[in-house]
């Protein structure tokens, strides 16, 4: 639910269908690495040629370098467009993507985050906010997400997070869960933390959907793959069951283009992933470099999608 494959712009994506082959994923959702402006690139040499599904939120806004841009102005600029362009192309575009944060767009990230919500509010498209470090305070947030949204990074160590010191959860974390807001992993290089994972477990707080935020920067580590990282699940105490419903039938609901994706009914889409689990002692590390010792691995031994088995 939460990738980079796409080349352009950062320049951080991967190649979705060579890291599909060895890791068991058929769907791939990237998650803001284009904008409106980038978008007919996206589409035409990343999700057309793709042997996997490949779907993806646009970025809110394209980036600017000009320093006599007003910040707030050009993010404003750009709404009727990223709004058109997601609304245009709903079978590949599943909403919009923000990054919320002071590290990602210092004072400014409030009222960019506004901005998103009135975006996706006139165009009904569900927003993708990536969470990190406050301010904006993580009760602004919830208070700013609907139904149908996704909070990634859910598990993130810093200071935007979902629970307390004291391991509580934050004002506005359950309420927006209740009004059917999604919470994702999203690992990514900076963004899972066991500790973390550990306190909202320990508060009840499940993540509905786990993702890896993969991109070129994590692919050698910490995040490697999808089974790592449902590994890493695995360890905290979640079921294999639980595990495997976040990462295939919980994502796909989320997806909602494909009837029957993420399960293996009959008339469902012909994509399995053939796992197994291995006992014995595996390091696993999270984004700030704490490593444990894990007794058991889940790991991919074969990726079908479409009918056919993906060759790495």
């Amino acid at each position: 639910l939460h990738t980079h494959c796409y080349y352009g712009g950062t320049g951080l994506g991967i190649e979705a269908d060579r890291v599909a082959a060895r890791s068991g994923v058929t769907t791939w959702v990237d998650a803001g690495s284009f904008a409106y402006d980038t978008f007919p690139g996206f589409k035409r040499y990343i999700v057309e040629p793709s042997q996997t599904r490949i779907f993806g939120y646009v970025y809110l806004y394209p980036s600017s370098r000009n320093p006599d841009l007003d910040p707030v102005q050009h993010v404003r600029s750009g709404m009727r467009r990223t709004g058109e362009v997601a609304a245009a192309n709903r079978d590949i575009l599943l909403g919009v993507k923000f990054q919320v944060g002071s590290n990602m767009n210092g004072k400014y990230s409030l009222e960019f985050l506004k901005i998103a919500r009135e975006l996706c509010d006139t165009y009904k498209l569900p927003m993708m906010a990536h969470i990190s470090f406050a301010p904006p305070e993580t009760p602004e947030v919830m208070a700013l997400m609907r139904s149908g949204d996704v909070v990634t990074h859910c598990y993130n160590g810093h200071t935007l997070g979902l629970v307390d010191a004291q391991g509580k959860l934050k004002p506005g974390v359950a309420e927006a869960r209740a009004r059917g807001v999604i919470f994702d992993v999203g690992h990514g290089l900076g963004s899972f933390n066991f500790q973390a994972a550990r306190r909202c477990l320990d508060a009840g707080f499940v993540a509905d959907t786990i993702s890896t935020d993969i991109y070129n920067l994590n692919i050698n580590g910490p995040v490697y793959d999808m089974p790592t990282t449902m590994s890493k699940l695995l360890y905290l105490g979640m079921s294999f069951d639980d595990v495997l419903l976040r990462s295939t039938a919980n994502p796909a609901r989320v997806v909602g283009r494909v009837e029957g994706l993420g399960s293996l009914e009959v008339g469902a889409p012909a994509d399995v992933a053939l796992l197994a689990i291995e006992e014995g002692e595996f390091r696993l590390v999270d984004s700030q470099k704490n490593a444990v010792t894990a007794k058991q691995r889940i790991v991919s031994r074969g990726t079908i999608c479409r009918g056919r088995r993906l060759a790495a």
